[in-house]
């Protein structure tokens, strides 16, 4: 289904909008994109080398110099403001800001890890439950935070989480009965569709807003962490079959086949949403969150069977860095799942990764406050020193400023670890 005439932030659509919306709504929303901070010069474009049975890496297009993407991950968790409201109407702070991406180019950071699509309400990115395409207010947010992160030299990737929801993105949306739940947006071809028209949108309205700005996103990233539930159709069944996006039909009884299913499926769910962005911007990199199956116990590849265990799977790394995927790197979450910083390579299946030559990056590495700050600062730096010696490429650090929530992990912002997180080795780097 094509796009709507679009309420995003850019004079192509407002031109076209002015006889139904009125000269002073019209006006009103232009305003919005020409008061963020002015045009800036593009960043060097960064690309992906892979060469198989190498780990791969990361490189300015223009000169071919090796880049480390090195940095931090941030949002905005504020009480009244909901899930990730980072660049939400009434949220969104220039200033403060543009102290935050000063403070990290201060250390040495090049890459900062932000929630694109946050809370969906009133001022969220999809607006009310009625508007139909992107929220011009929002959208004016984050063309400006990309202006302010492209001035201090640092790149965005830009996670693109879950699914979208208004009356035009809804609409989009078909049902499929056997797939349920968390599991749809997956799975289920409606979902998929929604995303796919709203992800395209939204590269879109970045591309008109200032076609330079697209050199700062060094990868648009499909989902913080995916993952479906066991405890969801379709592999809550035990029995029977199922069709899912993909076409393929799959026998639950059957391990080897769930397992294909979710395989498959995700994979299916990768390239729709990687070759919706690309039709936009053929020189984007497009990524996915994601833990490993060790979080719970599990090897990489068990079938999906349910246990009493958490119900949430991860997708397999060597699935998503397969031939077949149009994933350009990954992005690998590391904390201390069982109290210790050992990081394993089996569970991240490294050696399949890198027989791929896909480029992989821990996009998240935290130590939770159960420890104290020297044995985080000593677990980070274990952590990392594993992970660059099993041929990572970049690393993340959760989270630059969350102290004010419980149940986080140490912030960069106390007791020096920014600093010292950006001062650890890397002579280990493949």
């Amino acid at each position: 289904m094509a796009a709507p005439a679009l309420v995003k932030a850019g004079a192509f659509a407002f031109r076209k909008r002015r006889e139904s919306w009125g000269v002073e709504m019209a006006t009103a929303l232009m305003l919005l994109v020409c008061v963020a901070s002015g045009p800036v010069e593009p960043l060097p474009r960064i690309a992906v080398r892979r060469t198989a049975g190498e780990p791969g890496a990361f490189y300015v297009r223009a000169t071919g110099a090796r880049f480390v993407p090195r940095g931090f991950n941030h949002t905005v968790l504020e009480d009244g403001h909901g899930w990730h409201a980072t660049f939400n109407e009434g949220t969104y702070d220039a200033k403060a800001m543009d102290a935050t991406l000063a403070e990290m180019a201060a250390l040495g950071a090049n890459v900062i890890r932000v929630w694109a699509w946050g809370v969906q309400k009133e001022g969220g990115f999809t607006g009310g439950p009625d508007a139909r395409g992107l929220n011009a207010a929002y959208m004016a947010n984050f063309v400006d935070f990309l202006r302010r992160a492209t001035r201090h030299g640092i790149y965005v990737i830009p996670i693109l989480d879950e699914v979208p929801h208004n009356a035009y993105y809804d609409d989009v949306a078909a049902d499929n009965a056997q797939v349920t739940g968390y599991n749809r947006q997956y799975l289920a071809r409606g979902p998929i569709g929604a995303k796919k028209a709203a992800a395209a949108d939204f590269v879109r309205c970045v591309k008109e807003a200032d076609a330079g700005l697209l050199h700062t996103i060094l990868g648009w990233a499909l989902a913080n962490e995916a993952f479906v539930n066991h405890t969801e159709g379709p592999f809550c069944l035990t029995k029977g079959t199922v069709t899912t996006a993909n076409g393929r039909t799959y026998d639950m009884a059957d391990k080897d086949q769930r397992q294909a299913c979710y395989d498959e499926g995700i994979v299916h769910w990768a390239n729709e949403l990687a070759s919706a962005i690309k039709a936009v911007d053929p020189q984007a990199l497009v990524t996915a969150g994601m833990w490993t199956a060790d979080a719970h116990g599990r090897e990489p590849y068990n079938g999906l069977m349910p246990d009493d265990r958490d119900a949430r799977r991860p997708p397999r790394p060597s699935v998503l860095a397969g031939p077949g995927c149009r994933l350009d790197f990954l992005d690998v979450h590391i904390y201390p799942w069982d109290g210790t910083s050992k990081v394993r390579g089996t569970a991240h299946e490294r050696d399949a990764v890198i027989a791929s030559g896909t480029p992989a990056i821990v996009g998240e590495y935290g130590v939770f406050k159960r420890n104290s700050i020297e044995e985080a600062r000593a677990m980070l730096g274990e952590m990392l020193e594993q992970a660059y010696a099993m041929g990572y490429a970049g690393d993340l650090h959760w989270i630059w400023d969350l102290r004010h929530v419980p149940g986080q992990t140490w912030s960069a912002v106390e007791e020096g670890l920014g600093q010292y997180v950006m001062q650890l080795p890397m002579a280990n780097a493949k």
